[in-house]
């Protein structure tokens, strides 16, 4: 018992290490960030990636499935997942291009048996959103005989993050359903600036902050039939309503000068407004899919999802956003069995690709969507049945080059850690 206690207090540890960390980093670098809440991230983890995303009826009970709660249902022993990504961003607008480099932790999640394959529970911190951009344009005024060329700054920082708590409950051989119940939180600044090289002119700063913190929920079904030679196939079906999160909205507008030093030197505060509460309105989601499997062999299936943005409002103001949807296909490929004495057969190969319907709308261009490939292996540990070490890589595009649009390529790279334990197993000998 003693031995269990140090192992929940060290994953305590490592979800409030998680909790600060998420918190303040920023995991992208996209010009794009800047609309809606900013660019949705990858819910999932390491091995998930390699698959691009294939989930919805995916069932194994060696990993976490965050998105179905459903598949919950079918955890046999205690799985533990943590991750960290890595990306390459490559952008280019008109004859101007740009690159960078970032890197984030991705998630930590625990899932185990309440009554094994019939009740199972998971909890965790996964990323939601992020913001992180630098966008300059130039221009010039000529006003009272007077001329100055000026830099309009565009920067956001932050992100949001969840907490989720999850159950999966079989009602039937073939039928499970799941719920997960997820804390929001977060905050993101969002600061414009404008800047004279005339000294006769003041710039001006304009930052807005929003905060969010409040519960939100997501269902999930899962129906699972066996078919012969150890093959089955399973369906699974997600949702979420429109909800309504709690937030916290910060305005500040003032008019400054560069002082000798190169530092801000505030003449005036033009607005303050602070601790505004309201009301941000996450829009309804819905999703379904299909994976055909052979036991410790292959999976193969695909996910379509789709998700009204065009409901989305904050504070009472509409964003002009579109619908989004995503499809995906991918699978996973064992040349063994996970039961081979050669070490090179019990390797895991995924693939996958994918195209994901932007909800930005600029310049009332309807192509701004994303589309890559994605590979990744499981390699498992020597001295573990179940547990592996996940690697997966994503190449991709968003974005086009006409009317004044940025055009993104990126290479990210997702490492992590599937680890799997019998815990909570009271031993019958000593």
């Amino acid at each position: 018992m003693r031995k269990q206690q140090i192992k929940i207090l060290f994953l305590s540890i490592l979800l409030s290490l998680f909790s600060g960390l998420s918190y303040s980093q920023n995991s992208t670098l996209s010009p794009y960030s800047r609309f809606g809440i900013g660019d949705l991230t990858f819910k999932g983890f390491a091995y998930q990636r390699g698959m691009a995303g294939m989930s919805l009826g995916y069932t194994n009970p060696s990993t976490i499935n965050v998105n179905n709660p459903a598949t919950y249902a079918y955890d046999s022993i205690m799985v533990m997942e943590i991750g960290a990504n890595a990306e390459g961003l490559f952008s280019k607008q008109n004859d101007v291009s740009t690159s960078g480099l970032n890197a984030d932790l991705n998630a930590l999640a625990m899932a185990f048996p309440i009554l094994k394959n019939k009740i199972g529970f998971s909890f965790g911190i996964i990323p939601f959103s992020s913001t992180g951009y630098n966008i300059i344009s130039e221009s010039n005024i000529d006003t009272l005989n007077t001329t100055s060329d000026i830099n309009y700054i565009y920067k956001g920082a932050g992100g949001y993050t969840k907490y989720y708590f999850g159950a999966g409950l079989k009602i039937s051989n073939s039928l499970s359903v799941g719920v997960n119940a997820n804390y929001l939180f977060g905050n993101v600044i969002n600061q414009r600036k404008e800047e004279f090289t005339n000294s006769i002119f003041f710039n001006t700063n304009y930052q807005d902050e929003l905060s969010l913190s409040d519960f939100y929920f997501e269902y999930g079904l899962n129906w699972k039939r066996s078919l012969k030679n150890d093959k089955s196939i399973a369906i699974g079906i997600t949702g979420s309503p429109s909800q309504k999160i709690n937030g916290e909205r910060n305005i500040l507008w003032l008019n400054y000068k560069k002082g000798a030093t190169g530092f801000d030197v505030i003449k005036d505060t033009v607005f303050l407004s602070l601790d505004n509460q309201g009301d941000v309105v996450l829009p309804s989601s819905y999703g379904i899919g299909f994976c055909i499997s052979k036991l410790n062999k292959w999976n193969y299936g695909a996910d379509l999802k789709i998700q009204n943005w065009s409901d989305y409002e904050s504070f009472g103001v509409k964003d002009d956003l579109n619908n989004s949807f995503s499809l995906s296909a991918g699978g996973s490929y064992i040349p063994n069995n996970l039961l081979s004495s050669k070490y090179t057969s019990r390797i895991e190969y995924r693939f996958g690709a994918y195209y994901n319907k932007s909800y930005l709308n600029l310049n009332n261009k309807s192509d701004l969507n994303d589309i890559g490939v994605c590979l990744g292996v499981g390699l498992p540990l020597k001295r573990s049945f179940q547990s592996k070490v996940n690697i997966g890589l994503q190449l991709g595009k968003r974005g086009t080059l006409n009317d004044n649009l940025v055009r993104e390529q990126y290479i990210r790279l997702s490492i992590g850690l599937t680890f799997n334990e019998v815990w909570f197993i009271k031993k019958k000998y000593d």
